[in-house]
């Protein structure tokens, strides 16, 4: 009976967690590449998150339907063709992961030089 009630404190106590995230947006100048990183407290909120790039201006949208996915540390990079952006912002999209909900996260907006 003891063991039973060991095991139940050692459950994770990140089961049913809801962490925040974060994203940001790197320019390297006209033209991809973009690059960025996903921060979270949570590390399960970290690796192979999805980020898309958007279009602010001159036309709200999403630039490129490929999956960009972070890596280990949070890093991701957008090679695609921009399509005419003026303005872009990153996205990482809500996810659940290993019991924890990941919350979306918008960089702020950044022209492109």
């Amino acid at each position: 009976m003891l063991f039973g009630a060991v095991l139940a404190l050692a459950a994770p106590a990140t089961a049913g967690e809801t962490a925040s995230s974060s994203v940001t947006l790197k320019t390297t100048g006209s033209t991809a590449p973009l690059h960025g990183v996903v921060k979270s407290k949570n590390p399960s909120c970290i690796a192979n998150r999805k980020v898309k790039v958007l279009s602010v201006s001159p036309q709200r949208g999403l630039i490129d339907f490929a999956d960009n996915r972070t890596n280990g540390k949070g890093k991701w990079v957008f090679s695609s063709e921009l399509q005419g952006a003026a303005v872009v912002q990153a996205k990482v999209t809500g996810q659940k992961i290993a019991g924890v909900t990941c919350r979306p996260a918008l960089s702020p907006a950044k022209p492109l030089r």
